[in-house]
């Protein structure tokens, strides 16, 4: 009886002490579960400070380039009013047309987030025959879209991406671009990007944008 009293007290005491790691395993358990969640809570707020951020950096990239846009405008009126007062009303005529679709254009393109390619390639289109006009047609423009995939027409990207970077390296054309000389854009896509290559009395500038 000695003898089976000792071991169902030792056996008593193996369950107990099981039962007691059960109890800080469970424990323990439970304060990495709230450490992970509070990990967790931690990345998420960062997450969303880096959306915000973006959201504040393509905020004021985007009023940056609408600014820019404005100031052209003026510069264009410019253009157009010394046109009248040199008497050159067929070039100030072809000048307003232009400019007035190239002002819609950028209203449209103002009042929303992405532009389709499509009409982002009509706006292009626009923007060069503008710039060429202002410059008393002395020089001419090629687009050539063949590798640009037809699929990729009804995609969209950002909007005022493309078009101030156009009237960045071609503004100060206007004026000092010689006769007889053609600016060619070249434009294709692959799967993410739509890419640019403008050429200008031998100077090749290069940018893409991505579809959204």
């Amino acid at each position: 009886m000695g003898c089976l009293g000792y071991f169902l007290g030792l056996i008593y005491q193996k369950r107990i002490l099981k039962h007691g790691d059960n109890v800080i395993s469970s424990e323990d358990n439970s304060v990495i579960s709230q450490r992970l969640m509070n990990v967790r809570n931690h990345m998420m707020r960062l997450h969303e400070l880096d959306s915000l951020k973006k959201r504040v950096s393509d905020f004021k990239r985007e009023s940056k380039a609408i600014d820019k846009s404005i100031d052209r405008l003026e510069v264009t009126l410019d253009h157009l009013h010394k046109m009248i007062e040199d008497g050159e009303e067929i070039l100030a005529e072809t000048v307003l047309t232009r400019f007035s679709k190239h002002l819609r254009q950028l209203l449209h393109e103002c009042a929303s987030p992405e532009i389709e390619v499509s009409v982002h390639l009509e706006h292009i289109d626009c923007i060069l025959a503008l710039l060429c006009a202002l410059n008393h047609n002395k020089w001419s423009y090629e687009i050539n879209t063949d590798t640009l995939a037809d699929i990729d027409l009804g995609r969209s990207i950002k909007s005022m991406t493309i078009s101030p970077w156009i009237f960045e390296k071609m503004g100060g054309l206007v004026q000092s671009v010689g006769a007889g000389n053609v600016v060619k854009l070249k434009i294709c896509s692959d799967t993410y990007n739509v890419k640019y290559t403008l050429e200008s009395n031998g100077k090749i500038y290069f940018h893409e944008t991505i579809f959204t």
